[in-house]
């Protein structure tokens, strides 16, 4: 038995090295759950020019498309090649995410929906600018809806889309699973200095992110007396890193950063407040559990799987997306109320503890495994 992974970019188009991400990260996590099932297992990606990397554990394969392609096109190479190595009796065909399908086959298959990505938000300065914006918001919902209807069973990371797609599809007969995402957890809730208050925006500075929106509250929450009492850090890069710097740069307290990702909860391991402020886009937000995991105290938006994993004011504050006065608010009751931030930071690394483990998350996988694995011997 043989399982094949569709996904464009495992590894860069040169095959020289892996690259980073967070479906890269599931993917790599997954791939012993197949092997300890039976499963030998490859991989497809797009490359620059065919390649095929025999690593011991797993194949992957580079499949010649050019990089202006859309992704039906990418994906219906990599199936092309997946066809000439599936056994359709008894193989397993795994898309990476759920948008890389583009037809039924015979053979088992799973998809990963990684959460809800059409949701931004969008400030119209027309009537007809607003209808072809929510034109294409129907667009892209419906093409989701034709494309897991080809798959048998969808394993998505947060109710969000689940509860949306039983309200929207017309038909039942997809097994949805949900699998919340995981985040490594260290043995102890780390101790925090008792000297200032430390808070991290650790996201892309990009839109959907609220990169301006923090910034903005973060000015103010400096402004307003706080310039002796707490430390700021943000840490990523994206195209609204300008707009931080020039809002930001001014304060001596704040700093700019970068690190690995394997480095997160060392990083946060001396963080208070960790904020996350993201306006659309998001599933069970890796960068929430690994903030709760590190025993920060999170505050976060009512956007997507976010809303599966925090409840307001007993393991993070919630503000609703997009709202500064909101944001500011809730941040400014942790820093207030020093023990009301303990308090929150350990439930909230409880949380993780007993819920959003990777051994939670690898159980939940192998039930699934065991499932198609079942039916394919009776």
């Amino acid at each position: 038995m043989r399982a094949h992974i569709i996904y464009d970019n495992y590894f860069t188009p040169d095959g020289e090295g892996m690259t980073i991400g967070g479906i890269q990260t599931y993917i790599t996590n997954l791939i012993p759950l197949l092997r300890d099932a039976g499963y030998a297992v490859t991989v497809y990606q797009r490359a620059d020019k065919d390649f095929h990397k025999d690593l011991g554990q797993f194949d992957v394969y580079g499949v010649t498309v050019d990089s202006s392609c859309k992704r039906p096109v990418i994906s219906q190479a990599l199936q092309s090649k997946m066809l000439q190595h599936v056994d359709m009796t008894n193989d397993l065909l795994v898309y990476g995410c759920e948008s890389f399908i583009t037809q039924r086959y015979p053979c088992r298959s799973v998809a990963i929906q990684h959460g809800i990505s059409w949701d931004v938000p969008f400030d119209p300065c027309s009537s007809l600018r607003y209808f072809r914006h929510y034109l294409g918001k129907c667009y892209l919902a419906w093409k989701t809806i034709q494309r897991v209807s080809k798959v048998k069973r969808l394993v998505c990371v947060d109710y969000n889309f689940v509860n949306w797609h039983r309200a929207t599809a017309t038909y039942t007969l997809i097994q949805h699973t949900v699998i919340p995402n995981f985040s490594v957890i260290p043995t102890q809730m780390p101790e925090k200095a008792n000297d200032s208050v430390n808070i991290i925006f650790a996201r892309r500075m990009a839109p959907v992110r609220g990169s301006k929106i923090f910034a903005d509250v973060a000015d103010r929450l400096l402004r307003e007396h706080f310039t002796q009492s707490i430390h700021i850090t943000i840490a990523g890069t994206g195209p609204e890193a300008g707009y931080m710097h020039s809002v930001l740069d001014k304060y001596e307290n704040v700093e700019f950063i970068s690190y690995n990702s394997e480095d997160s909860h060392k990083i946060h391991a001396g963080m208070d407040i960790a904020v996350v402020p993201t306006l659309a886009s998001e599933g069970t937000s890796l960068s929430l559990l690994e903030a709760m995991a590190s025993g920060c105290a999170v505050v976060c938006t009512d956007v997507g799987g976010m809303t599966n994993i925090v409840l307001n004011k007993y393991n993070g504050m919630m503000t609703a997306a997009g709202n500064a006065e909101g944001l500011y608010a809730a941040i400014k009751y942790l820093i207030d109320n020093t023990e009301e931030r303990r308090r929150i930071a350990t439930t909230g690394y409880e949380t993780v503890q007993r819920c959003f483990s990777h051994e939670q998350w690898a159980k939940a996988w192998k039930q699934v495994i065991e499932g198609i694995r079942d039916e394919q011997q009776s």
